[in-house]
């Protein structure tokens, strides 16, 4: 029993045992299992790991690559050099966007004639009769339609090449967006050579946007630099490169600006050694050329009478002519210069018209040198005083062809002009001052009857501002300023204003038949005197000895050309004194 009992607690513990190693190798096997299969599923899981790493390692290290490589971001060109005009193309001059549009036509580039007029203030255009005229000291020449200039609705567009003809210069034209390079003003210039392929940035940052991306090899102006950074220009755009991009050499040096070889600038004045005493001598028919030793009886210190002979006498350049070769010949016996007056008071004629047509405005340069040369008279004064804002070219024009004939026959050119003002611009006393040898002032009529109130016909303040206005255009020696010798006699009456014109004698003389002395007025630096008869309120501002005298120390200390005086036979022999004390024999 005792052994049957010991048999089987063997046979319970061996079975046992078997069943423990077939549960370990079960466990064994599937673990074995689960790692087979475990291998092939896992994969999708790596790989998404894999890619989620990537994206993280991306997203966490962008701030860090840009730092090391830079912003990728386009700069847009058209935006940097801002609008165009309606031709789109931009012109950059001396390395600033001009006003203006430019246009290119056929492949060249063209500009506005107010362009081409900043660079040299020569050219003109007809409208009319359709030139395009340059004209300089000595000649003119004309530029060929289509491919010298064209029309573009009312504005002329002149080729760069035909401007490089009288302006040295030299322009490179560039797409993308299209843009002129032009330069006109040589100044040194330090260049460098591109090391390696690079960018120009925007601003010295590797985090702006580039504005272009530019070769090895290229040469680039370097506008400044600091040990990283170099702002450089190319292709006419300003930015920045990091300075381990460019050579380490600069050359230095100024470009040779081509062309010009027809600029024609040689404008010799035909100016007097002495101070200009000028008389106007006003006729109005042939007759009144017997009076001149009449009107010039009480002068003294007069050199120039200029008597008002041409006008314009029709709307072909015709000229009316009340000349005298007698009175030429009576004048330089009695030292005077003669410089004819041409105006335009005809009122059957358009001096409008006739210098706005080319063919008409050289018919009247020709008629009035010729008759400067048949009377012999050493200059012309010209005196158009009709002119409109829309013809200032125009006239600027005539100026410019009169000067080539008045220039080689040795005649004096002289022009009458306003006191300058705002609305008188268009009479160009800048060309005036280039092309002619003397620019008279008017300085007077600073109040008319068209004022609307009573005043002084050339206060000081009014004279004082002429001068120094035209001084800004006009060398001082060029200036001859024109005194009255007549004032205007105000009357207001029942609320109505109206003035008359007297001369020097004549005003004296109203307020001796009225009783009434005039004083002196600071402000205007004249005599005034205001009085009340029969119901009529007078006011009067004289031009006499002492009123002529403050305008003359205004203009010798400006030291003016000289003095002119309208006109002759109005003033009181007393003038004459005042006159010579400050222009001794016309000196």
């Amino acid at each position: 029993m005792r052994e049957s009992r010991e048999y089987e607690r063997h046979k319970r513990e061996r079975a046992r045992r078997y069943d423990n190693a077939d549960a370990r190798e079960h466990r064994r096997r599937q673990t074995n299992r689960r790692k087979k299969s475990s291998g092939g599923n896992n994969l999708p899981l790596v790989i998404a790991g894999i890619v989620i790493a990537v994206i993280a390692i991306v997203l966490l290290g962008s701030g860090l690559f840009k730092e090391i490589g830079g912003s990728r971001e386009k700069a847009d060109l058209s935006e940097y050099f801002g609008e165009t005009g309606e031709g789109g193309t931009i012109l950059i001059m001396n390395g600033l966007n001009a006003e203006g549009d430019a246009l290119i036509q056929n492949g060249k580039p063209f500009v506005p004639m107010a362009m081409a007029n900043d660079l040299y203030d020569n050219f003109y255009y007809d409208g009319n009769e359709g030139h395009l005229l340059v004209t300089g000291a000595t000649s003119t020449k004309e530029g060929a339609q289509g491919n010298d200039y064209f029309l573009s609705g009312e504005t002329v567009y002149i080729s760069l090449d035909f401007i490089n003809r009288f302006v040295p210069m030299s322009y490179e034209v560039y797409e993308d967006p299209s843009r002129i390079d032009l330069i006109t003003q040589a100044t040194s210039v330090v260049k460098a050579e591109v090391s390696e392929e690079t960018e120009m940035r925007v601003s010295a940052d590797k985090q702006s946007a580039i504005l272009m991306e530019i070769k090895k090899g290229e040469s680039v102006q370097i506008l400044d630099e600091n040990d990283e950074w170099a702002e450089i220009r190319y292709q006419a755009v300003k930015g920045y490169i990091e300075k381990e991009g460019l050579s380490e050499g600069r050359d230095s040096s100024t470009a040779a600006l081509a062309g010009g070889a027809e600029a024609d600038a040689s404008y010799a004045r035909n100016l007097r050694d002495h101070k200009i005493v000028l008389g106007f001598h006003n006729l109005a028919v042939s007759d009144a050329n017997s009076y001149l030793k009449d009107a010039t009886a009480q002068t003294k210190g007069m050199n120039v009478i200029a008597p008002t002979w041409f006008s314009l006498a029709d709307n072909e350049g015709s000229v009316s002519d009340i000349g005298n070769a007698e009175y030429v010949s009576n004048a330089h016996s009695m030292g005077y210069e003669v410089w004819a007056v041409a105006d335009d008071f005809t009122n059957s004629a358009d001096i409008n018209e006739v210098l706005s047509k080319t063919s008409k405005r050289l018919i009247l340069e020709q008629n009035l040198i010729n008759l400067a040369k048949t009377y012999g008279v050493e200059g012309i004064n010209i005196d158009f005083e009709l002119i409109s804002g829309e013809t200032g070219d125009d006239f600027a024009q005539f100026l410019r062809e009169l000067s080539i004939y008045t220039r080689a026959e040795k005649l004096v050119l002289s022009v009458d002009n306003y006191v300058p003002q705002d609305y008188t611009d268009f009479y160009r006393r800048d060309i005036q001052g280039r092309v002619a040898d003397y620019v008279i002032i008017m300085g007077y009529d600073e109040h008319t009857a068209a004022s609307g109130e009573a005043g002084s016909v050339a206060s000081l303040g009014f004279v004082t501002q002429g001068i120094e206005d035209t001084l800004k255009e006009v060398p001082a020696a060029q200036i001859i300023n024109a005194v009255p010798f007549y004032t205007r006699k105000w009357m207001l009456e029942a609320g109505t204003l109206s003035c008359e014109s007297l001369g020097m004698r004549d005003a004296q003389a109203f307020l001796a038949d009225n009783g009434v002395q005039a004083a002196w007025d600071a402000e205007t630096c004249q005599n005034y005197a205001t009085f009340e008869k029969n119901g009529v309120t007078y006011s009067i501002w004289m031009e006499d000895a002492e009123s002529i005298s403050s305008k003359l120390a205004v203009m010798t200390a400006h030291d003016i050309g000289g003095v002119g005086c309208w006109k002759l036979t109005q003033e009181t022999p007393d003038i004459w004194d005042v006159i010579s004390t400050y222009y001794p024999s016309g000196n």
